[in-house]
């Protein structure tokens, strides 16, 4: 399938104002006095801070100064980590962790970085020895391409044919040989001996450019460079100075905009310049405007549950880093030639408001100094910020491996004020910030949530206190309507969930609380309660189902993210003392229970009607979001006590989880941990409620060593933002928060022998652990001082500083956190006192006949009796139809029931809802019907009606057909549709009912030996092309094996035509999603190529072979004999 586009935002009603005009926050948004670069340490010595570092957004590092760090921490940075891959690629945006190399500075707006010829998230695949140029504007990590605004490009000689149209001619080769990087630094010799190096400021940055002697020194700057292309652009060049600026957008496929701008000075006469646009090239022209198209032509990202988005918003896209840039195209910019005697030094400042800002940004923060002056500042940025975690007894390899990580994990989100404090808003005006405070932008929250978001907030809590503050302007400007990802000041609408409330939660509890909370909690419920769209943009697709049913039919990942984030809420609430809002939510946050299946023992998926999907695998990924049903069972982090005794007790717990760590990044379509994405990373220190916390020390130390490294290779997946390499920091220094929205810290034992950490408030942590390095188990653990057999850390030592005192060994201590008063605190206010499910949860009967089906209850602590009543519909019967069953406790109660259909039922489901006191509704799905009709095996619902919420998932990812929009195109329940000799009959179910077959080795017996001597199939691939095939069994018991393949229902947004030898049968101009909305995209219908059949044989049955994993999923609507 395609990758579906998100929602668009567009401002209703609104200009972007380019006047200048400013709107000051709300006065008494701050609650606490601002943390200033000058302050006294606890000491009595002043900080002495460089004036010029006072141009950076820095942490205060008073504690951290009487640590005596035992090397300087930013020569253990390599910023190569993550540029190469490093894992498989399961699809979730590749096998590396896509970082850029280049100069950058904590959390600075600037990242001026390389960017290759072969795609890659960061901009730069180490793999590639080719430059297409030196962008401004880079993310860390990412899934999906994005910005690379600005590419400069250095050349020995003049402009000969256009840039635009003659990209190939301006690629320039390198040898990694000739490639320094550290922190604040990046350098490269090409192999036509110019060489680059580049440094930042926050908001600006210095190139110096040295150029072979004998030609003229030449800088291209490619104003519509843009990795996903501008709309308009424009670049002036006057005198020795060049400006301007591009509109441009389009991160992971969304349809939003940004203005970027800047302002370059030149430290050598400009001695001849010009313009170039598409295929012209006009010397001395100062004037460059136009537009450029995609550099990364990308389809919408597949949507599907291995990248699922149910409710038809954008998730990593799993083609984004394949092939090449396109370097060819529309587009303009402008040259500048030079003397090539001495070096050149562009000075650049960037601004998201104006040209002025940009002016001004550089004029702050750079002025007249040099490049060597930047880069010494720069270095002294990193030092501070690295140095806030000192640590020793590691071997270099592992050092570098730390401060690596904890490098990437301070690059982003980045400061988005310009330095007069205006920045510009979500509404598109513009906005200012108080004196001291920073506006900050991209967050990948999906992501940050887990892991990255907390540690900013525990370092840095006035840098986590802006981060929130900017994260509730953000969705103030546009009513209250929360990202789950933002770039820039654009709605994206990537990933799925509601993780901002998560992120402000767990600012809060580790103390950043310098932010209006009380007014981002009014907007939270608000955005939180919503049904549908505002301001374009629906925050929380199918949300109208969550509230009423307490789950999202379908999709199971959106119900736990949904779950995880009302319980960030009602953390927030609860701290505010907001009884009745968090009383609410903690029910809200129970909703998980409401897809734990007591039947199998795992969170799986469940259908409309309340029923559980049958068959069910905890190792298929196609109702997941990058994950599969065995990895996100584990996603209740807010009541993991509650969850362990839903699975059997602390033992089964135990068990589930030793088999789940058997591999450890297995992707997908396997059973284990994928540690190598983010829904399994807080599950290590799961062990601590099962009472075997020794195994948690096992695992992490075990992960640290094996998916982590200090080489271009190192990461085994996405960095997204620093979100691995936090994981990697929290796993180092031996704890990790694991419970979003709270602040206690589960132990698993340091990976160095001393850590030290001062936070910029002023609090400050010891941690000893002599041998840690070599020995990875803990054996005591002492906390300020006093014994401790519990291996977690209360909030209050996570906000008030303290001493924690290791005794380290080679083997586990078994009997160390075993007790019932170890485990980490549970949240089960609100969790319902018993669940229940029907099993199977989808049966099949034919009329006049009988199946059965298992009600089961199961009590989540103490039991008792639970009454039952079935409620079926006319033509379904069901012996017994009511009871009552004795639950132990923490245990389970079933009754086996017989589902009767009438011997004049039609052909049709049938959903047989089941009341339980105490435990809400189960149900089950009786499709009833005539073996050896295709309704019999109909496992997928594809059509909907047009503005049904939630009523059908063709691809699982919460899209499918319109029923009126197959009306029109001739498809009508249980009508004829003729195609090349083949008469195929469309479905005659009602829309929300399941209509096809999903391929999953399904054996279709026929009634009766059809005549014919060629068979076709009619349907589609979803999620991708999908490729499979069909066994066909003759009366004689002979098979014939044919290929069976679909395209992708959607042709990748009509990127390709039809393969495999399909031909269009239907055709639909748009498609629905789930939640109640449509799209505006052909979506398709096929006749696959036809099967010639032995002859004189007859058929049997059809057997309908699973594709294989990692492509689309194989739906057939109906067969035909000809």
């Amino acid at each position: 399938m395609h990758r579906p586009r998100p929602h668009r935002w567009r401002p209703e009603g609104r200009r972007r104002h380019r006047d200048g005009r400013t709107t000051a926050r709300r006065a008494g948004t701050r609650l606490a006095p601002r943390l200033t670069p000058h302050l006294t340490p606890r000491f009595g010595r002043r900080l002495a801070v460089p004036s010029a570092l006072l141009l950076i957004p820095l942490l205060p590092v008073a504690a951290a100064q009487t640590v005596q760090a035992a090397s300087d921490p930013a020569a253990y940075v390599n910023t190569f980590v993550g540029t190469q891959d490093g894992g498989p690629d399961f699809g979730h945006g590749g096998g590396a962790g896509e970082n850029f190399p280049g100069a950058v500075v904590p959390f600075g707006m600037m990242q001026w970085s390389p960017d290759t010829v072969r795609n890659a998230g960061g901009g730069y695949k180490y793999e590639d020895d080719r430059l297409r140029g030196f962008s401004m504007t880079h993310i860390s990590g990412p899934g999906c391409t994005g910005a690379q605004d600005f590419p400069v490009i250095p050349l020995s000689g003049t402009v000969g044919n256009s840039p635009a149209t003659h990209g190939d001619d301006y690629v320039r080769t390198f040898k990694h040989d000739d490639e320094k990087a550290s922190p604040g630094y990046y350098s490269v010799t090409d192999d036509a001996g110019v060489k680059t190096e580049l440094t930042a400021s926050t908001r600006g940055g210095v190139g110096r450019f040295t150029f072979p002697t004998g030609k003229p020194g030449t800088l291209l700057l490619n104003v519509t460079g843009s990795i996903h292309g501008v709309d308009d652009a424009e670049a002036t060049v006057n005198g020795n100075t060049v400006e301007g600026w591009a509109k441009t957008g389009g991160f992971c496929g969304a349809g939003t905009r940004y203005y970027v701008y800047f302002h370059a000075t030149f430290d050598q006469p400009v001695k001849a310049f010009g313009t170039w646009k598409d295929d012209s090239v006009e010397p001395g022209d100062a004037v460059a405007r136009g537009k450029s198209p995609d550099r990364v032509p990308q389809t919408p990202k597949p949507s599907g549950r291995l990248n699922n988005t149910p409710s038809g918003k954008p998730v990593r896209n799993q083609r984004a880093f394949t092939g090449g840039v396109n370097v060819k195209g529309p587009g303009s910019g402008v040259y500048l030639q030079f003397d090539p005697a001495k070096p050149v030094q562009m000075r650049t400042g960037l601004s998201y408001v104006s040209l002025a800002g940009a002016r001004a940004n550089l004029k702050a923060e750079i002025g007249g100094r040099g490049f060597d002056q930047v880069r010494a500042s720069a270095s002294d940025a990193w030092r501070a910020r690295l140095g806030q975690v000192k640590v020793s007894g590691g071997s270099d390899d592992r050092l570098r491996t730390f401060y690596t990580a904890l490098y990437h994990a301070l690059l982003q989100p980045y400061v988005f004020d310009d330095v007069d404090g205006t920045y510009t808003g979500f509404d598109y005006r513009t906005h200012k910030v108080r004196p001291g405070h920073h506006q900050y932008a991209t967050f990948s929250g999906w992501d940050i949530y887990r892991s990255e978001a907390q540690l900013i907030s525990f370092l840095a809590p006035d840098v986590g206190s802006d981060i929130a503050q900017s994260m509730y302007d953000d969705a103030h400007q546009i009513g209250n309507v929360w990202d789950r990802w933002s770039h820039q000041n654009t709605v994206t609408g990537v990933m799925v969930g509601d993780p901002y409330h998560s992120i402000l939660a767990s600012a809060y509890a580790f103390g950043a609380r310098d932010f209006d909370a009380k007014g981002a909690l009014a907007a939270m419920v608000d955005g939180a309660n919503r049904v549908g769209a505002k301001s374009g943009y629906t925050e929380r697709p199918g949300n109208g189902a969550y509230l009423q049913r307490g789950f999202v039919p379908g999709d199971t990942s959106t119900t736990l993210e949904y779950g995880l984030a009302d319980f960030g809420i009602a953390q927030l609430a609860r701290r505010l003392g907001d009884t009745s809002t968090a009383d609410a939510f903690m029910s809200r946050a129970q909703n998980w229970q409401n897809v734990f299946n007591p039947s199998t023992g795992w969170i799986q998926p469940r259908l409309s009607d309340g029923s559980f999907l049958t068959p069910f695998d905890p190792a298929d990924s196609n109702w997941y979001v990058e994950g599969n049903g065995a990895q996100y069972s584990w996603m209740a982090y807010q009541n993991v006590g509650g969850l362990f005794d839903l699975v059997g007790g602390r033992d089964a717990a135990a068990k589930r989880l030793d088999a789940f760590f058997t591999k450890l990044n297995a992707g997908p379509h396997e059973p284990y941990a994928y540690l190598g994405n983010e829904p399994s990373l807080q599950t290590p220190w799961l062990y601590a409620w099962t009472g075997t916390p020794y195994k948690t020390q096992d695992v992490v130390n075990r992960a640290r060593n094996e998916l982590y490294k200090p080489t271009p290779g190192g990461l085994v997946g996405n960095d997204d933002l620093g979100t691995m390499s936090a994981w990697y920091v929290w796993a180092s220094i031996g704890m990790y928060p694991v419970i979003p929205g709270r602040a206690e810290l589960v132990v698993n034992g340091p990976a160095f022998d001393k850590v030290e950490i001062g936070r910029s408030s002023g609090q400050h942590f010891t941690i000893n652990a002599p041998g840690a390095s070599a020995n990875p188990y803990v054996q005591s653990l002492k906390v300020n001082g006093r014994d401790s057999s519990r291996l977690w850390l209360p909030e209050s030592f996570t906000n008030g500083g303290g001493r924690l005192d290791y005794t380290m060994g080679a083997q586990p201590n078994t009997t160390l956190g075993t007790g019932d008063g170890d485990r980490p605190p549970s949240f089960n206010e609100g969790a319902h006192a018993f669940i229940s499910a029907a099993d199977p949860g989808i049966a099949a009967v034919e009329p006049g006949g009988t199946v059965t089906t298992t009600l089961k209850v199961q009590a989540l602590g103490k039991g008792g009796d639970v009454s039952w009543t079935a409620k079926p519909p006319a033509g379904v019967t069901v012996s017994p139809s009511s009871g009552t069953l004795a639950v132990p406790d923490h245990g389970q109660a079933e009754q086996q029931v017989t589902l009767s259909a009438a011997a004049d039922a039609k052909v049709d489901i049938y959903s047989v809802p089941f009341d339980v006191s105490g435990a809400g509704q189960a149900a089950v799905s009786v499709n009833v019907a005539h073996k050896g009709t295709i309704e019999w095996y109909q496992n997928n619902a594809a059509i909907s009606s047009d503005g049904t919420s939630g009523a059908a998932d063709f691809d699982g990812g919460g899209w499918s057909y319109s029923s009126q929009a197959l009306a029109s195109a001739g498809a009508k329940p249980g009508s004829p549709l003729t195609w090349n000799g083949f008469t195929f009959t469309w479905p005659s179910r009602q829309p929300g009912q399941f209509d096809n077959v999903q391929a999953q080795g399904q054996t279709i017996d026929l009634p009766q030996p059809p005549q014919g001597t060629k068979l076709a199939f009619l349907g589609a691939g979803g999620n991708g092309d999908s490729a499979s095939s069909v066994t066909i069994t003759y009366t004689d018991g002979t098979t014939q094996k044919s290929d069976l393949a679909f395209s992708d229902w959607a042709l990748g947004a009509d990127a390709y035509p039809p393969k495999y030898g399909n031909q269009t049968v239907l055709k639909t101009p748009y498609r629905n999603s789930s939640d109640g909305g449509s799209q505006k995209i052909n979506v398709y219908v096929f006749a696959s190529a036809p099967i010639g059949l032995a002859a004189g044989k007859q058929v049997r049955s059809l057997t309908l072979n699973a594709p294989a994993t990692g492509g689309g999923s194989l739906h057939v609507f109906a067969w035909s004999f000809s």
